[in-house]
């Protein structure tokens, strides 16, 4: 029943179109795939800006919004319209790129093969972050009641108003997480999120990297002319996991050299990050950019000495520097996953522990002072890219786990159903007594 070749893959999301991180890697997925052969389709809960050339899309609002306080009739209504759509489908596989609500999981899984790329930490955590907010850091104990505990001393679940709603997104998590336990393959897109996920209690077997593909598209992009002088940029959302405001700091301790900063992507720390960048007076040299696309932020990197990831707990992937590295850009940061799997200290970047957090102001100036490290640096990135995150290998991978993905769901189908043997049980017992009754 399962094939390799002219496979009909439908992508599942909240999101779809030009949004964020998860929907770029999408778009990338689905252009190997379209050229190998296979036809894709699209499910998302709506639509944010145009989607890339597929065979057919469809929308399902409040598909991602169905929680365990949802009434019995929405989450009826929904399922119904979800079914209709998969039967007009009817996919070979179905891809989910986020985690949705335990009985629309349980549903699509029990009705085709469907798998799950973990693209952020969210099914290892409750907050979807493994942060620590008190002091920076990443948590490393596993998710369940727990987490109520370890809030208590690192807030890691303040972003919730009350115990209440702590306790509820708790229960939420853990009925997703159960969910998930049933399906065949979890895609994993980098080493960090592998580590994670076995960590957390999934199955060896159950887990597949299948790592983000990191393409770059330089050949209709000029670098900047003029370009200001030792150009640092930043790509990153304005929140407190990526560590801006610990950037401003160390940039202050750096007055003495000439640099620019470029700052890209927007969220809700900006006006708290622009108040502090003018009580430290570096508004001449720093710049809130705000939200672009990737050909402006590629155009300032292609001129620009280093990237800066400043973050101060965990990526699932980080590709603002994996694509930074691939242009020949070295990566400066902190010592945190999946940073340090794409970053190898030394070699196409340098990275410098948590603590103090201002020694990420030593390796700029390092960087800044020494053109030749710079340059050493930079050129070791593309081929590292290429070598662990090649479109082919990405391609590889995604059809490995398609291919188990189908193979799991037979096998499972295969399996007598426990009710549908205690019938089955129950009706030769049946028999075996009436006819007993009749010799005698």
């Amino acid at each position: 029943w399962y094939t390799y070749s002219n496979m009909r893959i439908l992508f599942l999301s909240p999101t779809l179109g030009d949004a964020y991180g998860q929907e770029r890697i999408v778009r990338d997925t689905n252009t190997l795939l379209r050229s190998n052969g296979h036809q894709t389709f699209f499910l998302a809960d709506h639509l944010v800006g145009a989607l890339p050339p597929c065979d057919a899309s469809f929308t399902l609002p409040g598909l991602s919004e169905i929680n365990s306080v949802s009434s019995p009739w929405k989450v009826f209504q929904t399922k119904k319209k979800l079914k209709q759509i998969l039967r007009e489908i009817d996919p070979d596989v179905i891809h989910l790129i986020d985690q949705f609500d335990a009985r629309i999981m349980r549903l699509v899984s029990r009705l085709y093969p469907s798998l799950l790329t973990a693209h952020t930490v969210a099914p290892t955590c409750p907050s979807s972050q493994r942060f620590f907010p008190n002091g920076g850091g990443v948590c490393q104990f596993k998710s369940g009641w727990s987490c109520l505990k370890v809030h208590h001393q690192e807030g890691c679940l303040g972003h919730f108003k009350s115990v209440f709603h702590r306790a509820h997104a708790l229960f939420e998590f853990k009925r997703k997480k159960q969910a998930l336990k049933s399906f065949p393959v979890i895609g994993a897109i980098s080493p960090y999120m592998e580590r994670c996920l076995k960590s957390d209690g999934y199955s060896e077997d159950q887990i597949l990297p299948v790592y983000n593909p990191v393409l770059v598209k330089t050949q209709a992009v000029l670098p900047l002319n003029p370009a200001p002088e030792n150009l640092l940029v930043v790509a990153s959302r304005l929140v407190t996991l990526k560590g801006i405001g610990s950037l401003l700091l160390c940039l202050n301790h750096l007055r003495d050299l000439s640099w620019t900063c470029w700052i890209f992507g927007d969220g809700p720390q900006r006006e708290e990050l622009q108040a502090l960048t003018a009580k430290l007076n570096l508004t001449q040299r720093v710049l809130f950019k705000g939200k672009t696309g990737s050909l402006d932020i590629q155009r300032a990197l292609l001129s620009a000495k280093a990237l800066i990831q400043p973050n101060r707990g965990p990526e699932g992937f980080g590709m603002a520097a994996a694509e930074a590295s691939a242009l020949g850009v070295p990566v400066l940061g902190y010592d945190v996953p999946a940073l340090n799997d794409l970053i190898a200290s030394g070699e196409n970047g340098l990275l410098v522990p948590l603590h103090p957090e201002t020694g990420l102001s030593e390796i700029i100036r390092e960087v800044l002072e020494k053109p030749e490290l710079s340059k050493r640096l930079g050129e070791n990135g593309p081929k590292k890219m290429e070598r662990l995150f090649s479109p082919s290998q990405h391609l590889q991978q995604t059809m490995r786990a398609y291919l188990k993905c189908q193979e799991g769901f037979l096998e499972l189908r295969s399996k007598p159903n426990g009710l549908k043997q205690f019938f089955q049980l129950s009706f030769v017992l049946t028999k075996l007594l009436g006819s007993d009754r009749s010799r005698q």
